[in-house]
Parts: C-alpha cells; structure tokens; sequence
C-alpha cells in the first residue's frame, strides 16, 4: 500500500502562465468581496458561530475558501491600496523638471559640480604625479 500524505497540496496539475487572472479585473473581485462583507451576520442567541465564517468559490485557483469577516475587510482595504497604488503609476509628468525626484537629482549634479571646479582649480598646474598624488589624499584618503 502507498503512503498518502495528510497535508494538501496545491499543485493540481496544471501551470499558472501568468497571474492577470488574479488582478484583471479588481472592481469585481471588491464588488463580490462587498457582498461577502453584508452577508455576516452578528452571533445571536439562535445562531452562535465561533468562526462565523462564510465559503466563496474563487474562480482562479478553483477552491473553495472559507473567509471570516477580518480576511473580506483586510483584502478590500489591500484592494483600496493596490487602486491608490496604481493611480499614482499611471500620472506621468510632462516633463522630467515635473518629476518629484528631479530636485533631489539636480541638488546632486550641481554638488558634482561644485566639488569638480574646486578640484580643476586645484590641479591647473600640476603634473600627472602631482594631480594622481592628489587624487590619492583627497579621494581614497590615503597619504602618500
């Protein structure tokens, strides 16, 4: 006789080629996790559920899950944010000056800037031992 494992696996021969299925269409998945949501129920004297969980059917991975009232609240907001999330993706700037990290950017370039004038001024007339002896001390701050 074979030795048949207790724990489920998930794999039902076949692949998942890509998960669009699972973000494709999300205001339907919120509408149907909105409906879900409405339909607990408080516990009662005639009816008292310590899990008080309801089974849906999900589509993609063809199981049924047993989902409480937290899990439904916590993949509406989770939704809510991937929404806020991907708004904020697809508003492109204009130009790159309208970009927020362009400032940080521009700060950079003109410090590059101001340190290579300072180190041309240095080094006008100098060898290139001199000019690597600098290099040397000032950068790798190693004495020569």
């Amino acid at each position: 006789m074979t030795y048949k494992d207790n724990t489920p696996t998930y794999n039902v021969n076949r692949k998942v080629a890509n998960f669009g299925a699972f973000s494709s269409n999300l205001e339907a998945e919120k509408e149907k996790l909105n409906k879900v949501k409405r339909s607990f129920q408080p516990n009662s004297d005639r009816q008292n559920f310590p899990a008080n969980t309801r089974n849906e059917f999900d589509t993609v991975t063809r199981k049924i899950t047993a989902l409480t009232q937290d899990e439904v609240e916590d993949r509406i907001l989770s939704l809510d944010e991937l929404e806020e999330a991907n708004e904020k993706k697809s508003e492109k700037a204009e130009s790159i000056e309208e970009c927020p990290s362009f400032d940080e950017f521009k700060k950079a370039i003109t410090e590059l800037k101001k340190v290579t004038k300072k180190i041309h001024s240095e080094l006008k007339r100098g060898t290139k031992g001199e000019i690597d002896d600098y290099i040397e001390k000032k950068i790798f701050g190693r004495d020569v």
